[in-house]
């Protein structure tokens, strides 16, 4: 038989064997076919949903993270094969993304300095590669960003302690956050999907406050996803341990860990007083608390102890660890 009348066949693939692979092929073109068109359909639906919330809802941030927790974790739960689910979550991610887009876009704001290619990194895992990304000067810049509308997300590092003394412009980023309803909040804790290690679980790295490599900052609903972190903060007149910040917690019925605190910035002199300052306390709260929740509005009524005003920041849905 002459080389031109050999059927054809992949280099290195027996030509009794490149039937199987064509039709493997074909097989293949058809599946992406169907994915695309089901792509397509989906973002004809989320734009009738944008069409049924009309202008006032979508004015709100359209970031949802505890709505795309609970389909990675469904998705986690279902997934077998030999196909690594971390690609799987990449791939969520960016249509997850890409969807929200679609009801009103928006831009992330990461903090600049150390650390900031890691964030900018998350910030596209997480958000995807469309959004715009822009890079503020520090972390406090990026939350005040989300705070006038310029960003709808920033990505920050995580909560650290405050020095003594701070003024307003030192103070760690968290103690811009507040109690008000339209204020910046935090909403997820970076990367959503990870790796576990054996001998200290993702929840529980995460519960602790030493498993995110950044917080993602929103003005958007802390909604419930399942297995969720709500994070407050506790005002004092003065310097409190962290057991005793765990023990006046768990009196109120509620699990709690004290993951970094500052002298209160907007205090005035006072911070200037060492151990007597008025201080601010991040607390990490396990499960889903909501803000008016009475065991936090009558902490310091019924169960003592230092605490003045404790008012909730945000939270997180606890990510997934393979």
């Amino acid at each position: 038989m002459s080389a031109s009348t050999k059927s054809p066949s992949a280099p290195g693939i027996p030509a009794d064997q490149a039937p199987d692979l064509a039709a493997a092929r074909e097989e293949i073109d058809r599946i992406d076919d169907e994915i695309h068109d089901l792509l397509m359909r989906r973002a004809e639906v989320v734009g009738q949903v944008a069409a049924a919330k009309g202008p006032a809802l979508l004015a709100a941030s359209p970031i949802r993270i505890e709505r795309e927790a609970q389909m990675l974790r469904r998705l986690a739960a279902r997934h077998e094969g030999s196909l690594p689910f971390m690609a799987v979550a990449d791939l969520w991610h960016e249509l997850i993304a890409a969807m929200t887009a679609i009801q009103a876009p928006f831009a992330a704001a990461i903090a600049g300095g150390e650390g900031a290619i890691r964030r900018f990194d998350l910030a596209r895992q997480q958000f995807g590669s469309s959004i715009p990304v822009v890079v503020a000067e520090d972390a406090r810049n990026a939350v005040r960003r989300v705070a006038d509308g310029s960003a709808g997300v920033a990505v920050l590092p995580p909560p650290e302690n405050g020095g003594k003394g701070a003024r307003k412009g030192e103070a760690p980023w968290w103690t811009l956050l507040s109690p008000a309803e339209d204020a910046p909040r935090i909403v997820a804790a970076l990367p959503f999907v990870l790796e576990a290690e054996s001998d200290a679980p993702v929840r529980r790295r995460y519960l602790a406050g030493d498993g995110p490599r950044a917080v993602a900052v929103a003005k958007a609903p802390h909604n419930a996803s399942g297995d969720d972190v709500t994070l407050v903060v506790a005002t004092s007149q003065g310097f409190v341990s962290p057991d005793t910040c765990a023990d006046i917690f768990d009196k109120a019925g509620l699990s709690a860990w004290r993951l970094a605190y500052a002298d209160d910035p907007h205090a005035g002199p006072e911070t200037d007083k060492g151990a007597g300052a008025p201080q601010l306390h991040l607390i990490a709260i396990d499960g889903h608390i909501e803000g008016r929740d009475e065991r936090l509005t009558l902490m310091g009524k019924q169960h003592g102890g230092p605490f003045g005003n404790v008012y909730p920041v945000g939270g997180y849905p606890v990510p997934i660890g393979l």
